[in-house]
């Protein structure tokens, strides 16, 4: 895709370093992965990558664009901004490998409502995630499903061919980032897709 303009998301200090991504509650998302929703009015889906390890206060944000909002904003006088119509922070506290399940998240998108996600886990098989929104003590949020998918090593942002207008079912598609080594020879840097009907009935939903 040719780059025709620049959507500038800068960290969000907080009075603290965020050299070891670092992630806050509150500030400017530390942007990191983006996708497309077009399952109804069009918009950009974006995600923070944090790794809770190293500090902060959060395991990360996730919002979504309408696209007509960012176009405005591009297209507008310097200093036009445009405003997430949904944000939420990922859930938390479900462990794996000793570390929190929703740190450390390669990338987002959000189909019919649900959201999907992936989290990376070093040289090992990263994990393929799902949550919907709902309202808990009167707070809307995002509410993990229990049940946990495991996906490719590396596994970073998606793409989501929705198949409209062109009769093919709806792939998820993905990446891997690492390149095959002495320490990790089943890494591959390679896209795969899968078929968005079977993720979801995977899933149970």
């Amino acid at each position: 895709m040719p780059q025709v303009a620049t959507l500038k998301f800068t960290t969000a200090k907080n009075g603290g370093s965020t050299k070891g991504n670092q992630c806050y509650s509150t500030g400017r998302p530390k942007a990191s992965y983006i996708s497309l929703d077009r399952t109804d009015t069009d918009h950009l889906v974006l995600g923070e990558y944090c790794n809770h390890n190293n500090g902060g206060d959060s395991t990360g944000r996730v919002g979504t664009y309408p696209m007509t909002a960012l176009t405005a904003a591009v297209e507008g006088a310097a200093g036009t901004t445009a405003s997430a119509d949904l944000a939420y922070g990922l859930p938390a506290g479900t462990a794996f490998n000793g570390e929190d399940l929703w740190h450390k998240i390669q990338g987002v998108t959000r189909y019919e409502g649900t959201w999907y996600f992936h989290r990376s886990n070093a040289s090992s098989n990263g994990r393929l995630l799902q949550a919907t929104p709902q309202t808990v003590g009167g707070t809307p949020q995002l509410v993990a499903n229990t049940k946990v998918l495991q996906s490719s090593i590396g596994p970073e942002d998606f793409y989501l061919a929705h198949g409209r207008g062109d009769g093919f079912a709806p792939q998820l598609y993905s990446l891997g980032e690492h390149a095959p080594t002495t320490t990790c020879p089943g890494c591959k840097r390679e896209m795969y897709s899968y078929n968005m009907s079977e993720v979801i009935g995977d899933f149970g939903s």
